[in-house]
């Protein structure tokens, strides 16, 4: 039996930086590197309300062979081959200033690596560019939010639109943008049931997505944001 693979969480995800840096400072010595995570692995180390990610979404400053590392770290330690994305920055969440926004979370390498990480109104900004029903988008902004109002800061809608426009140099679209007016003035309370729900209604929606493709269905990057809005469509009709 296939062994499986070994999945990043909040109490493991340190473990494999370090050691993955170890393995980095062996190939290149102590030539510099700048790892910058973004997305569900940032959220997981900046907040507690993610317990685990699929993978690190990185921009990488570093040695140009630093991917053929990330390769064999991941064959040798039973990680996805993927476990540290750089096709993030393929995606339309990618912005060329997510480097000038990501701030310091770890030195390793006696200083010559340095972890970097996105997180409050930028990691929002770019989840209202994702805005994935059948993944955690919403959900994380959501929860991004919670925490940071839990911790004294409030974030309006006018501070995550300027995050917004400096990253991706334009407005979101009308829908977005009213969705995000009416989270930014939710009380506390009221974030905390519509995370709870909206968990709900992503976990329902990647179930049904997955009952779908066991049963054939041809489901691709061109049709599925349609199939999620009809699955969405009949969940609001079964509520």
């Amino acid at each position: 039996m296939m062994q499986s693979k070994v999945k990043i969480t909040r109490t493991n995800a340190m473990d494999i930086i370090r050691r993955f840096a170890k393995e980095y400072r062996r190939a290149f010595g102590k030539a510099p590197a700048e790892i910058i995570i973004v997305g569900g692995g940032s959220i997981m180390l900046n907040y507690t309300f993610r317990d685990s990610t699929q993978d690190f979404d990185v921009i990488l400053r570093a040695a140009s062979g630093i991917k053929d590392v990330i390769t064999r770290f991941a064959d040798e330690n039973n990680l996805p081959r993927d476990w540290m994305n750089t096709d993030f920055v393929k995606t339309a969440s990618y912005s060329d200033m997510l480097t000038e926004v990501s701030r310091h979370f770890c030195w390793l390498n006696n200083k010559s690596l340095e972890i970097r990480t996105v997180s409050g109104v930028y990691l929002i900004a770019m989840k209202m560019v994702a805005h994935r029903d059948y993944r955690n988008d919403f959900s994380d902004a959501i929860g991004i939010l919670l925490e940071e109002t839990e911790a004294g800061t409030h974030f309006s809608y006018n501070d995550i639109e300027i995050a917004y426009q400096k990253l991706y140099h334009k407005t979101p679209d009308t829908k977005t943008a009213d969705r995000f007016r009416e989270l930014c003035a939710m009380s506390r309370e009221e974030l905390k049931r519509l995370y709870d729900s909206q968990k709900n209604a992503e976990s329902l929606i990647r179930n049904q997505l997955l009952t779908y493709l066991e049963d054939g269905a041809d489901i691709n990057t061109h049709n599925i944001t349609e199939v999620v809005r009809i699955i969405r469509g009949k969940m609001d009709q079964g509520s």
